[in-house]
């Protein structure tokens, strides 16, 4: 069988069946068919719709959640560092105020320690 033949003959199936199909979906029960059909696909848009209201509100819950867990953790890192230098800061300042009372002098020229 030549393409051509076999191109008319796929023209002439799909011809035949878009007739049986459109006389069917003209007829009453095609009309009943057609009215089921779109209230099913109404109902499930509708179930898609709440299903993806949902997924969305629980979205927007975790990404709530981790956001106040971010910010617990960088209010408790920035408290730790404040505590940190403000430890350092005394250690720091205790340290001058030891150096400067110190009675022990050192020149580069003369080291003496004075009792």
């Amino acid at each position: 069988m030549k393409d051509s033949s076999k191109i008319l003959l796929a023209v002439g199936f799909g011809a035949l069946a878009g007739g049986i199909a459109g006389y069917y979906l003209n007829s009453d029960n095609g009309r009943k068919t057609r009215k089921q059909a779109v209230k099913e696909i109404k109902r499930r848009a509708d179930e898609a719709n709440e299903k993806m209201h949902e997924l969305a509100e629980e979205a927007k819950t975790a990404i709530t959640d981790v956001a106040d867990k971010a910010k617990t953790y960088l209010n408790t890192a920035s408290d730790r560092t404040h505590d940190m230098l403000a430890h350092a800061r005394e250690s720091f300042e205790a340290g001058v105020k030891k150096a400067q009372h110190k009675e022990d002098v050192v020149t580069p020229n003369n080291v003496k320690a004075k009792a």
